[in-house]
C-alpha cells in the first residue's frame, strides 16, 4: 500500500515518517515539507491509499486542496488531516475526515490514528443506483448513472420528446423528508438557472415526479478529463493551453459575479475534439466560509498534470503554478500564451514559404496574392493590428487624381456584380456599397475617442471583445497626437492630424466604424473597391510601377539613414497626398501605406477559418504596409503593435462620392 504524509515541519516530519515504516510493514511511505511537491507527487503516483497532510500549510497553501487533488486521481483514498491550528471554521473543507490534533502529537498517537484509518471498510463498490437503467421520470428516460454525492445522484438521461440527451440530478430518496435539505437543493437549483455562459452547462429544468425531487442539465460535448487520463492521453502546450483557457474563462466569469462553488472534479471538465472545454454547473449558494481563489486555481493545475505531455506543456503548468493566479489573473496569462503560441505558429508557417520577387502580368502573382494573409488578432487589451503603415510625405510619382484635404470623410461607390476575386475565381458581389476612399485618421480617431467619454461605456463594443479589453485607446496614443499637432516628425516623417491611426486592434476598428453608423468592409468588397471588376494585378493597373505604392523597398529604422529614398515616405503617409496608388473606384492607398482589416470573407458573421489552422478562426488584414518590402513574402503579425495596419469603413447606406 501507499501513503504519503506531507507536512510543513521538515524535522519533525523526517523522525514521524521513520517511525511509520518501521510499523507499517508492506507500506511505501513517501514523504514531503512542500504542498506544491506534494500535488506534483500526486500527479505523478500510480496508486495512493492514504494521504496524511497538514490541514494549513500557510496562508496560500492548504491540505484541502491536496486532498481534493488527491481524490481527483485515486477516490477510495484515506485522508488524515493533522493541524496546529483550530479547524472550527473549516467544517465544509473538513467535510467529516479524520483530524489529528498536533500539539504535538506522538509518534504512537500518529500510528494509532492512521491504523484506525486502515480498519475503515472502503467502499469500492457503489450502491446500487437509485433509478436503474429504463425508469421514466416525467419526460426523461434514464440511461445510466454518471456519479454519487453527499445528497444526490446524477445520471444519463434521454430527454424524449427531443431526443436531446441531459444529465439529470436527482436529490436521494432518503433526504425528501428533510425540510432543510430539500430547500438547500431548491436554492441551488434557483442559483444554478441564474447563470448563463457558454462554457458552462446550462439548466434546462426543475421537476418533481414519482414524489421524487430532480433538475436536468446540459451533457456538454466530449471526454471528461477523467476519461482523458484513464486513456492515458496527454495534451500539448497549444492544446492545453486552450483547455485551461475555457475553465478559466467559466470560472473568472461565474466567480467575479459573485457565485460560490464546490471544488472542480476531473467529472466535471469536458474537453471536445477541437479541445474546447466546458465545465458543468458547479456553483451554488455561498457557503460559510470564502474560498481560496489561488488556492482553487493551484488545484486545478495539479489537477491537469496527468494529461499534460512531457516538456513544455509540464512546464507552462509549472510556470502558472509559481504564478499565483487567481482566476482573472490566470485567464489574463492564458490570454498571452495563446497570443504568443498563434502569432508564433503563424510566423512560422509564413517563414517557410517565399513569393515571387517581381509582379508581372505574365507569370508572377500579383500584389493581392502576396499581401492577403490571415493575422490572428491577440485577444488581450492592448495588443494592436489595426495600425497605419505608411510613410509621410511627397510621392515622388504624382497621380493624375490629385487627393483633395478631406474635411469630412469621402466615399467611393462600389456597384453590384460579378468580378476576378483572388487567383482569377470570378465572384459576384451581391450588394453595393460605399467604402471610405482613404483610411482612419489620427484627427477622425480622436473624435471617436472624445465620444466614447460621453456616451455609456461599451456601447460600440463587439459582443465577443475579451473581458480584459478596457477601452478604446491605442498604445502610444498620446505620444502620437502630440506629435501630429506639433509637426513632430515619427522616423523622419511629419505627423499630422491626417495621418492614419496606428496601433489599434481588430475590436477597436469594429467600435470605431459602429460609431460612424458603418462597418468593416469584407474581404469581397475589400478587393472589388481595390481591383475593379477586372481584377487589376494593382489599383492603377497591371504594370508593376516602382514608388507607385508607400511600401518598405526604401524603409528605415536605422539612425543616420534615411528612409523613403524610392517612395518618398518612411512611415504612414498623411491620406492627404498626392499618390498613384488610386484603384478603378477611386479609393486611395490599398497597395500600400496600411494594411487594414476586414470583416470576413462574404459576410459581417465569423471570421474566416485560418487555412493553415482549421481549428482557429482569424480575422483577415489586406493591402500592404510601408515596412514590406515588395519582394518580400506575405507579412505576419508581429508580437507587439507595430505601425503595418490600417482600416477604412465600409456602408451599404447610400453616401456622398
Amino acid at each position: 500500500m501507499i501513503l504519503l504524509f506531507a507536512d510543513s515541519q521538515a524535522e519533525a516530519l523526517e523522525g514521524r515518517a521513520a517511525f511509520l515504516r518501521d510499523r507499517l510493514p508492506g507500506f511505501t511511505i513517501s514523504h514531503v515539507a512542500d504542498p506544491v511537491a506534494a500535488a506534483a507527487w500526486i500527479a505523478r503516483a500510480q496508486a495512493l491509499d492514504v494521504l496524511v497532510t497538514e490541514a494549513i500549510f500557510d496562508e496560500d497553501h492548504t491540505g484541502f486542496e491536496l486532498r481534493d487533488v488527491a481524490r481527483a486521481r485515486f477516490p477510495h483514498v484515506r485522508v488524515l488531516f493533522t493541524t496546529r491550528f483550530d479547524l472550527s471554521e473549516f467544517d465544509e473543507q473538513v467535510a467529516g475526515e479524520s483530524v489529528l490534533k498536533d500539539s504535538p502529537y506522538s509518534h504512537e498517537k500518529l500510528l494509532l490514528r492512521v491504523q484506525a484509518l486502515l480498519s475503515e471498510p472502503v467502499d469500492a463498490s457503489a450502491p446500487q443506483p437509485v433509478m436503474v437503467p429504463g425508469t421514466v421520470l416525467g419526460s426523461y428516460q434514464v440511461l445510466d448513472r454518471l456519479y454519487i454525492e453527499n445528497e444526490a445522484e446524477t445520471y444519463r438521461a434521454m430527454q424524449v420528446s427531443v431526443q436531446r440527451p441531459v444529465a439529470l440530478v436527482l436529490l436521494k430518496p432518503e433526504f425528501l423528508n428533510q425540510p432543510e435539505v430539500v430547500a438547500k437543493f431548491r436554492e441551488r437549483i434557483r442559483v444554478k438557472a441564474g447563470l448563463e455562459y457558454a462554457r458552462i452547462a446550462p439548466l434546462f429544468e426543475a421537476g418533481e415526479a414519482n414524489g421524487w425531487l430532480f433538475y436536468t442539465r446540459e451533457l456538454p460535448r466530449g471526454r471528461t478529463l477523467e476519461e482523458l487520463e484513464a486513456a492515458d492521453e496527454h495534451l500539448n502546450e497549444r492544446r492545453l493551453a486552450e483547455v485551461l483557457h475555457g475553465i478559466a474563462e467559466a470560472m473568472e466569469h461565474a466567480t467575479t459575479r459573485g457565485y460560490h462553488h464546490r471544488s472542480l472534479a476531473p467529472r466535471d471538465i469536458y474537453i471536445d475534439g477541437d479541445h474546447h472545454s466546458s465545465i458543468t454547473n458547479i456553483f451554488r449558494q455561498s457557503g460559510t466560509t470564502r474560498r481560496d481563489a489561488k488556492a482553487d486555481v493551484r488545484a486545478l493545475l495539479h489537477m491537469l498534470r496527468p494529461i499534460a505531455a512531457e516538456g513544455k506543456a509540464r512546464g507552462m503548468l509549472t510556470a502558472l503554478e509559481n504564478g499565483h493566479h487567481d482566476w482573472s489573473g490566470l485567464l489574463e496569462t492564458l490570454d498571452d500564451i495563446r497570443d504568443a503560441m498563434r502569432e508564433h505558429s503563424i510566423v512560422k508557417k509564413i517563414e517557410a514559404e517565399t513569393l515571387p520577387t517581381v509582379v508581372t502580368s505574365s507569370g508572377g502573382r500579383p500584389w493581392w496574392v502576396w499581401l492577403i494573409f490571415a493575422s490572428l488578432l491577440a485577444l488581450i487589451a492592448g495588443v494592436g493590428a489595426l495600425t497605419s503603415g505608411g510613410t509621410g510625405g511627397k510621392n515622388r510619382l504624382i497621380s493624375s487624381k490629385a487627393a483633395t484635404v478631406p474635411q469630412v470623410e469621402q466615399w467611393a461607390h462600389i456597384p453590384a456584380g460579378p468580378f476576378v476575386y483572388q487567383e482569377q475565381l470570378h465572384k459576384p458581389l451581391a450588394k453595393e456599397c460605399w467604402i471610405s476612399k482613404h483610411e482612419v485618421t489620427l484627427g477622425q480617431y480622436a473624435e471617436f475617442l472624445a465620444a466614447l467619454k460621453k456616451g455609456p461605456t461599451g456601447q460600440y463594443d463587439h459582443p465577443e471583445q475579451p473581458k480584459t479589453k478596457k477601452g478604446h485607446t491605442p498604445p502610444h496614443w498620446d505620444a502620437y497626437m502630440a506629435a501630429a499637432v506639433n509637426g513632430t516628425p515619427v522616423q523622419g516623417e511629419p505627423v499630422s492630424i491626417h495621418t492614419p491611426v496606428t496601433e489599434v486592434d481588430w475590436f477597436d476598428a469594429y467600435a470605431y466604424a459602429k460609431w460612424r453608423g458603418m462597418r468593416l468592409p469584407t474581404e469581397l468588397e475589400w478587393e472589388k473597391a481595390a481591383r475593379g471588376d477586372q481584377g487589376r494585378a494593382y489599383p492603377w493597373g497591371d504594370a508593376d510601377v516602382p514608388g507607385a505604392a508607400n511600401l518598405g523597398d526604401d524603409y528605415s529604422d536605422k539612425p543616420g539613414v534615411k528612409g523613403g529614398t524610392k517612395d518618398g515616405h518612411n512611415f504612414a503617409a498623411a491620406v492627404t497626398r498626392d499618390t498613384r496608388d488610386v484603384s478603378p473606384y477611386d479609393v486611395r492607398e490599398m497597395a500600400g501605406n496600411v494594411q487594414e482589416w476586414t470583416a470576413g470573407e462574404q459576410s459581417e458573421g465569423d471570421w474566416p477559418l485560418h487555412p493553415d489552422y482549421p481549428d482557429l478562426r482569424v480575422p483577415v488584414v489586406r493591402g500592404g504596409h510601408f515596412g514590406m518590402k515588395s519582394s518580400d513574402q506575405a507579412p505576419h503579425r508581429p508580437p507587439l503593435p507595430r505601425l503595418c495596419h490600417g482600416g477604412r469603413a465600409s456602408t451599404r447606406i447610400p453616401r456622398r462620392a
